[in-house]
């Protein structure tokens, strides 16, 4: 009897007990669902909150460097950048990367006007230095005891190579052709004061050595940049055909004689123009028949040079004027000029190109 109370007992206390227990974990369960919940809930906030403080300042800087490409403005340091993290040195690292930027940009454009100025500044030069070179030819059409063509193709905009020829009176015609030691402006200023010097030494009706004497005493006097030229220099006689001439430093002249082929006259040199002053230039002289030709150059013919550093020589030069010695000056030139450029190719240009070409036709017929 006693132990089926106690049994009687026992059996509602362990439905209680577990009922109690399942209750707790229940209540447990619930507790820690809220728990999960409430730290996900958190988490999430937090992580929303640190998103925003990276996205915010990032968005902005996007929108900052995209209007700095469009606007052309310069990216500078704000409040939203200051985060005290990662995005601040971002931040710090573009604004002085833009500064950078827009001070290389300032520099450009002042560079690029200052091109542009020295540009149109060397465009002016270059006309003004061709308008002093004869440029019409024939350049004495009513004068038929000669045919003169001339050419300069400098390697600037501006060079330091000149020809010139002019009549000193109704019997004699003067021919230059001349290089100056400096290229550029400096070359083109040299030049055009050695020309003009020339021009107005040869028409006081001086021989070409006394020609060159005063030229060289001129230039001598006030040479501060101690630039100088060479300079080969002749007067035709028309009516005999006889050239006297002298030569400053300049390259061989070329000869034809009807019967014959394109020579080159070794004369002997002078020192260059502007080298030392007293110096005394010797003459000789050149018997033109009907029909024969003298080619005078500078030294930026032979001395082409193609993509393989090999110079065009004078023996090119020489090859290329016999191809068709009997043309007139004109084709003389143009003859060169195709050979030469059919050996450099597409190399660059290396020194300023000049040459003159004149043939001798005869006395004026009475």
């Amino acid at each position: 009897y006693i132990e089926n109370g106690m049994e009687d007992q026992y059996e509602p206390f362990r439905e209680k007990t577990i009922t109690s227990f399942r209750n707790e974990m229940f209540h447990a369960r619930n507790i820690l669902i809220l728990l999960v919940v409430l730290i996900v809930a958190l988490g999430l906030v937090y992580a929303f909150s640190v998103t925003r403080r990276i996205t915010a300042p990032l968005n902005t800087m996007t929108r900052r460097v995209a209007s700095q490409g469009i606007r052309n403005r310069q990216f500078l340091m704000e409040d939203v950048y200051r985060t005290g993290d990662e995005i601040e040195v971002l931040a710090e690292s573009f604004a002085n990367q833009s500064a950078r930027t827009m001070l290389y940009i300032d520099q450009v454009k002042r560079v690029t006007a200052e091109k542009e100025r020295i540009g149109a500044e060397l465009d002016v030069a270059s006309r003004i230095q061709a308008s002093q070179l004869p440029r019409l030819f024939p350049p004495f059409p009513d004068r038929k005891e000669f045919s003169l063509f001339a050419s300069m193709t400098p390697a600037k905009e501006v060079g330091g190579d000149f020809y010139d020829f002019f009549m000193i009176d109704e019997d004699h015609l003067c021919m230059v052709i001349a290089d100056v030691s400096g290229k550029g402006i400096p070359g083109a200023l040299f030049m055009m004061i050695s020309k003009v010097i020339l021009q107005s030494c040869a028409m006081l009706g001086r021989s070409p050595g006394e020609i060159l004497t005063k030229t060289n005493e001129a230039i001598c006097s006030n040479n501060p940049m101690d630039m100088f030229v060479t300079v080969w220099l002749g007067i035709l006689e028309l009516s005999t055909g006889k050239v006297t001439a002298a030569n400053a430093g300049h390259e061989y002249p070329t000869f034809y004689n009807p019967d014959g082929s394109f020579e080159l006259f070794k004369d002997r040199h002078g020192l260059v123009i502007g080298g030392m002053d007293g110096l005394r230039y010797k003459e000789y002289e050149l018997q033109m028949t009907p029909g024969s030709k003298l080619f005078v150059y500078t030294d930026g013919v032979p001395e082409a040079t193609d993509s393989q550093d090999q110079l065009f020589g004078t023996e090119r030069m020489m090859t290329a004027l016999n191809s068709d010695p009997a043309a007139s000056p004109r084709d003389i030139l143009k003859n060169v000029r195709e050979a030469v450029d059919g050996f450099v190719k597409e190399a660059e240009q290396f020194d300023d190109l000049t040459m003159l070409c004149v043939e001798y036709k005869g006395p004026k017929q009475q």
